[in-house]
């Protein structure tokens, strides 16, 4: 037997994790000849891997940017390339007599999916078969062999979720790029979800209700009410929200329950009247497998006997058109809603008079580092939305910026860049205007953290200078002042002293904070404006958002209740992006720095009662302490400085418009839907 020669076309994380993996135990049946990327050193990198897992004749595979160049080296190739490109790279290769493995989704749109079926069911066309491993899941065989033995009766609901911050480090941000990935977990996790249900329940499917959270980018949340005939099916997706990994069908006889991911762990078979029939693992029946491997091992081998015409392919193009229908019909029909989230569009527009005497920043080009973060993901997010600027959100890793995919694209550019690397800055911040600086230390060991803090915030002083931009905002902390103030605190109030040998959050600030005031005009370098917000709350905050809602309830006895605690200096997450906007384009802002935060008086005592509201807990004297909380902490809560913020207004024209009210009211409902909450749920 000849081995097909195989080529992959798009040699990014999937063909890594999945297809290149699958290949040693196929020598003799496939051989890989070529490796084709757009991006050679994605090739390269490929080969490497291939030669790792001790792949046959690794010196002799090709590598390629484009498939026509070396198509005299294969025969079959499989496509793992962005999913708008699915359709001329497959045209090309079926018109070239090579036949074609294609990753999920077929395309994306219903036409080009209907072409590529015709064309490929054409007397003497090449094969061209979908790759749905998920058919292969032991878990998912046995609910296929379920339903059609009639184990379960008639099939009346199917209710499936899976939802986890998106978890995946992608080699680059076609993922969530529309132009190249086409929309978002729909058409990402929902192709696998839809074709299973495809397999398990037929054909005959029409969408009662779509809703998912696109505002002109890619979705990351999106629900599914689907009915195949007279099944009821519904559908949760997310790449943000921990909604668990699970599908349950129900049948007039019995209902069965599977995890989705693989293994699929613990799965349990129940009757109508309760009696547990099976609970447990299932065994891989053939086709399906039980290693993540061989699940690909046995798609190539299956796909190289459909090749040689001794075997069907397990998954056909008339398959990948129905799930395509099925997406595009979730995206485009009339059954689709957008979801409300309000934390996200709110002083966008969107109701009047938000955002009203903000900047436009027409003609700005704004660089945010820290922009998968918590506050930087939010001054993106009103960039995006509230203004006219370009803007380039720098982050180290693509995977933790998921949240800024459903952002408008048109003036969105993602960059990486490590604040510990000078030149990875340099360019990200090529042709900007402003530099907003939001990252800092936040993980790692102390000297980990102040390296990032201290020295990043040098190094994109430096690649600020280099790149010539124009104006570096610094995000600080009022915590760079003296913490014995008592009473005003202003912008002429002394600093906290320095200590060497402290490393910690307040020292690294205090340090990155003169770094950037002395780096003011310096020799030709940017301006700089420094920016000392309070304590900053909102939808995905950390310290004082969710770190405040999962503490241990035992704490809420000893935090402070009712008035007469000592003043809280919050700010909500909105405000503080305002200031921002304001300081990109207030010319008497260069060279100053402004303590940001809310002009109402709000004690640390009504601060925890708003935590303790939206935890549910009831009054702190019924609680039973724990572990103490620690003095130094206590301690913060009874200093008396309450920040004035007149510098603020009346240079950068800043007034915060959110009162603690309405910003933990909002933060309230995004913790509902984000899982937050005690008994909320996602």
């Amino acid at each position: 037997m000849t081995a097909v020669r195989l080529a992959i076309v798009g040699c990014g994380a999937a063909a890594r994790g999945c297809h290149l993996p699958a290949l040693p135990p196929l020598k003799g049946d496939v051989r890989l000849t070529a490796l084709v990327d757009r991006d050679p050193r994605q090739a390269e990198a490929a080969l490497a891997l291939y030669r790792e897992l001790g792949g046959a004749d690794a010196d002799q595979v090709v590598i390629a940017t484009d498939a026509a160049e070396v198509a005299d080296a294969f025969d079959a190739a499989v496509v793992v390339a962005p999913h708008t490109l699915h359709t001329p790279i497959v045209e090309a290769l079926l018109a070239a007599g090579k036949h074609v493995l294609l990753e999920k989704p077929m395309t994306t749109s219903t036409e080009d999916a209907r072409r590529l079926a015709a064309t490929a069911a054409a007397d003497g066309a090449p094969v061209l078969a979908m790759a749905h491993p998920r058919r292969l899941f032991p878990a998912y065989a046995w609910v296929k062999r379920l339903i059609d033995g009639g184990d379960l009766g008639d099939v009346l609901r199917v209710d499936w979720s899976e939802g986890h911050p998106y978890a995946h480090e992608p080699v680059s941000w076609s993922m969530f790029d529309r132009r190249l990935a086409g929309g978002g977990v729909l058409t990402d996790t929902a192709s696998h979800v839809f074709d299973t249900l495809l397999w398990w329940l037929g054909p005959d499917v029409r969408v009662v209700r779509s809703e998912d959270n696109s505002l002109g980018g890619v979705e990351t949340d999106a629900t599914a009410h689907l009915r195949f005939g007279s099944v009821d099916v519904h559908c949760d997706f997310s790449r943000l929200r921990d909604l668990g990994i699970s599908c349950k069908v129900t049948g007039t006889k019995a209902s069965v329950s599977i995890g989705t991911d693989f293994p699929a762990g613990e799965c349990v078979l129940t009757t109508a009247d309760g009696e547990v029939l099976h609970r447990g693992d299932v065994d891989a029946v053939a086709p399906a497998q039980d290693e993540w491997e061989l699940l690909f091992t046995e798609q190539l081998g299956n796909f190289a006997a459909a090749v040689r015409g001794t075997a069907p392919a397990h998954s056909t193009p008339e398959d990948g058109v129905r799930v395509v229908e099925l997406i595009q019909e979730c995206y485009g029909g009339p059954a689709r809603e957008r979801s409300a989230q309000p934390w996200t569009t709110r002083g966008t527009g969107e109701e009047a008079g938000d955002g009203a005497g903000l900047p436009a920043l027409a003609g700005h080009t704004v660089a945010v580092t820290g922009a998968s973060g918590f506050i930087g993901g939010r001054i993106v997010e009103r960039l995006a939305l509230g203004t006219e600027a370009r803007i380039r959100p720098v982050v180290r890793g693509f995977g933790r910026a998921a949240r800024l995919s459903v952002l408008p694209q048109d003036r969105i550019a993602f960059q990486q860049g490590d604040l510990l690397d000078t030149d990875s800055l340099r360019a990200a911040f090529e042709g900007c205007d402003t530099v907003v600086h939001c990252a800092f230390g936040s993980s790692g060991d102390e000297d980990g953290r102040w390296a990032a803090s201290v020295e990043g915030t040098a190094n994109v002083l430096a690649a600020a200078r280099a790149a010539g931009v124009r104006r570096v905002v610094h995000l600080s902390t009022i915590d760079v002042y003296d913490p014995a103030v008592t009473g005003a605190l202003t912008e002429e109030s002394p600093a906290r002293p320095a200590d060497a040998e402290d490393r910690e959050y307040e020292q690294q600030k205090l340090a990155a904070e003169r770094l950037v005031l002395d780096a003011h005009a310096r020799d030709g370098g940017p301006e700089t404006v420094v920016l000392q917000p309070g304590v900053v709350y909102g939808p995905w905050g950390g310290q004082w958002t969710t770190a405040q809602l999962r503490r241990a309830e035992s704490d809420f006895a000893q935090l402070p209740a009712g008035p007469g605690a000592g003043v809280c200096n919050a700010v909500y997450v909105d405000d503080l992006a305002d200031a921002v906007l304001l300081a990109v384009d207030t010319a008497a802002a260069a060279g100053e720095r402004f303590l940001v935060g809310h002009a109402e008086e709000l004690g640390w005592g009504t601060f925890f009662d708003a935590i303790r509201a939206l935890r549910g807990a009831g009054d702190p004297a019924a609680i039973e302490a724990g572990e103490p909380v620690e003095e130094w902490e206590l301690d913060l809560y009874r200093a008396t400085a309450r920040a004035d913020h007149a510098k603020a207004r009346e240079v950068l024209g800043f007034t915060a418009r959110v009162p603690f009210a309405d910003g933990i009211a909002l933060t309230g409902q995004w913790a509902g839907w984000a899982g937050e909450l005690p008994g909320a749920g996602a």
